[in-house]
């Protein structure tokens, strides 16, 4: 599968990546992509990017590069199980995309997997949150079809990430259950990177066989097509300034 754009990459900002958003955008119009969506870390991981830097993403950074669209996002941190984000609102509201994520730095270790149920269950509540990232992450083992049940309430997409069986052993029957479960219920997903190096950018092979073994139909995943995600991204964020093609 082709993909019309990266929906989770990362930029050397969050100092644990190594590749500018110049860098990024311009390996996104080397493969042909129409849009890229960069996602930095939200203050609570070390090194990443103090709030300031999310109200000021929006208006610093043009809409279009070199023939690129650029959504700006952020992946926030999941801090707690009542669901609550490390990117502050006033940062929230300038972004066109919020992707939220668990990672060990910043979710308490102590959890179990009722407790992190109901903290993604909480998320799926938040209408500020747009995609649920990395879910399969075996660390954060949850109810799946009962998140993905509360996702689809909520309206929003699930990541499909290229990069799990690297960055997050163990993940690969996780992720082949979320996936058949998107499948059942019909949640939008995303084939992603999750991008640290811009040669990384659009490599998705990994999370797309994941996609088709679970008999996901490609109408049902969003970034294969730039105008299925902008109308769905649109819609959801009111945001008028997207290129039509």
């Amino acid at each position: 599968m082709n993909i019309a754009g990266d929906t989770h990459t990362h930029t050397l900002v969050c100092q644990h990546a190594y590749s500018t958003l110049l860098e990024n955008i311009r390996a996104a119009a080397a493969l042909g992509h129409r849009f890229i969506v960069t996602t930095e870390h939200g203050p609570a991981m070390p090194g990443a990017p103090y709030e300031w830097f999310f109200e000021n993403l929006r208006k610093a950074v043009p809409r279009e590069v070199e023939g690129v669209v650029v959504i700006k996002g952020c992946e926030a941190d999941l801090m707690d199980t009542q669901g609550t984000l490390d990117v502050p609102d006033a940062g929230i509201k300038r972004l066109d995309l919020v992707m939220v994520s668990m990672h060990r730095v910043t979710f308490p270790r102590d959890t179990t997997p009722e407790q992190r149920t109901a903290a993604w269950c909480a998320v799926a509540k938040d209408p500020r949150v747009d995609v649920i990232g990395h879910l399969g992450d075996p660390r954060f083992q949850a109810d799946y079809e009962a998140v993905i049940k509360a996702v689809k309430a909520g309206g929003q997409a699930v990541e499909l990430n290229n990069s799990s069986p690297q960055s997050r052993p163990g993940s690969e029957p996780n992720c082949r259950r979320i996936a058949a479960l998107c499948r059942e219920y019909g949640v939008p997903v995303l084939l992603s990177t999750d991008a640290h190096f811009c040669a990384a950018i659009g490599q998705v092979d990994w999370s797309a066989s994941i996609a088709r073994e679970a008999g996901i139909p490609e109408e049902q995943i969003l970034n294969l097509r730039y105008r299925r995600f902008r109308d769905w991204l649109a819609a959801r964020k009111h945001i008028d300034d997207l290129p039509e093609e």
